[in-house]
């Protein structure tokens, strides 16, 4: 089992998106979106925002079950209610258009994050996933994964079945919290100001994937 593992900075419901019918990643962390094969293991522990006092505790953890591009995101239906207009808190506004991706309007990304977000090529689904929230369980230190020397960028290690059977078993003894984000809630990161570049220069980008 290989493991993904990094800090989560807002906990806003975008990144990862929590609504139905399954967990996804779709903006920010573009390199574990690149990176993450069918089968990973992705675990994000809380920045300060999240939780000031207890770094270490788990916010979620999700197996990836599909990893698909954007344009495949967008047109699938079991999708569509992850879209602005159906969403408080959306990752899927990215329209694939004459080869490339169209920015759609919505309260968590703006323009300026589009390279940024279709960077990592993929979206990826998790199942089963687990969500903490803030408050999450401690991890303890005898899985080895806790982020101690650095809290910035991504750590991937791999697990033998029997470690990963005692850290599933883990995660699987643990109150999984709903969804309790409130309407405020939906940027994943601070708007760094209005971009002044021209609309389709910044919001189409030729797909990767």
């Amino acid at each position: 089992m290989r493991i993904h593992t990094y800090v989560i900075a807002t906990d806003a419901g975008s990144a990862p998106n929590y609504d139905p019918p399954f967990v996804t990643l779709a903006v920010c962390k573009p390199r574990i979106r690149r990176k993450a094969s069918i089968g990973d293991l992705v675990m994000a522990f809380a920045g300060k925002q999240v939780n000031p006092m207890e770094p270490h505790s788990v916010v979620w953890a999700g197996i990836v079950a599909e990893k698909m591009s954007f344009a495949d995101y967008w047109r699938d239906r079991r999708f569509a209610g992850k879209k602005p207009d159906r969403s408080s808190h959306p990752d899927n506004f990215y329209r694939p258009a004459d080869g490339g991706l169209l920015w759609v309007e919505n309260d968590v990304h703006g323009p300026e994050s589009t390279n940024h977000d279709t960077g990592g090529q993929f979206v990826l689904g998790f199942s089963p996933s687990w969500k903490f929230g803030a408050n999450g369980p401690l991890m303890p230190t005898e899985f080895g994964l806790r982020m101690v020397n650095g809290r910035r960028g991504e750590r991937v290690s791999a697990q033998s079945e029997p470690e990963w059977k005692r850290l599933k078993s883990w995660l699987d003894g643990h109150p999984r919290t709903a969804s309790s984000l409130p309407p405020s809630a939906k940027r994943c990161s601070p708007r760094k100001g209005p971009s002044k570049a021209k609309a389709p220069e910044i919001q189409r980008r030729r797909s990767k994937c």
